[in-house]
């Protein structure tokens, strides 16, 4: 499902998608190479429900 991606690409796909990582930490994870600039704006086009307060 993922292929081609970061290898922790599905993992903060997901954790996006419920809402336990921040806008602040995507950027962060962009910084650490954990995903590229690409993936993180991909990612955060799909809607983020409220479990954690945003941080922008």
């Amino acid at each position: 499902m993922f292929d081609g991606k970061s290898r922790y690409y599905g993992h903060f796909y997901y954790c996006w998608l419920n809402g336990t990582v921040t806008t602040k930490e995507m950027y962060r994870l962009v910084e650490s190479g954990m995903i590229t600039e690409e993936e993180r704006a991909e990612i955060m086009k799909n809607p983020r429900v409220d479990a954690f307060a945003d941080e922008v």
